[in-house]
């Protein structure tokens, strides 16, 4: 069976075309990304390296930074514009070695274009062979009072014989070609919409 596309309206395609615009004009972010009162807060010193971004991007810096490992995937993504960090974790083991919580980026984003993009972008990280898993853009919640949506960034993780490591290792990878890759991803839709 067939399915019918949406009819184009105007103002729907113009929201898309706003949309995309949001993401390419964001490519050239301006320094600091984490928080305006961060010490490294000079566009030569900003970047994902940074060992303040722990620290600067969480609203509990004494007693809850990021942790390093997920610290940096965090930052790519608030370095787009977009999207809004609002909770993380690196994954973690149990004690007898298997993969307990699984490595993940929490965040608000108010548009589906926006995730649309993050999505095709990091399965085209996998589809390349950069990745050890493919990851999604998952729809979650944060508490059961906040009746605002989130959205994750995760592995999806099938069997239990995948390896913490090869994951984190995953994290890297997509952080370091995170922004390339939303701002092509946006870019070849912006061309579909002209």
């Amino acid at each position: 069976m067939r399915i019918e596309r949406r009819k184009k309206s105007n103002n729907r395609v113009s929201r898309i075309r706003e949309d995309l615009g949001d993401i390419l004009e964001s490519s050239s972010s301006e320094a600091p990304v984490c928080a305006p009162d961060c010490p490294m807060a000079t566009l030569e010193q900003c970047s994902r390296h940074c060992p303040d971004v722990p620290r600067m991007l969480s609203s509990e810096a004494g007693e809850y930074p990021l942790e390093d490992l997920i610290a940096p995937l965090a930052y790519e993504l608030k370095r787009l514009g977009v999207f809004h960090p609002c909770w993380s974790c690196e994954g973690h083991n149990s004690p007898d070695g298997k993969l307990w919580k699984k490595p993940q980026v929490w965040f608000y984003c108010s548009s589906v274009v926006h995730l649309r993009v993050l999505a095709n972008a990091v399965e085209k990280l996998h589809r390349s062979k950069n990745l050890s898993v493919p990851w999604q853009v998952a729809l979650t919640f944060t508490d059961d009072d906040n009746a605002d949506s989130t959205f994750s960034l995760e592995p999806m993780i099938e069997t239990e014989q995948i390896r913490l490591s090869a994951v984190q290792r995953d994290i890297i990878t997509i952080a370091e070609h995170l922004r390339d890759g939303v701002i092509v991803e946006a870019r070849k839709l912006s061309r579909m919409v002209l």
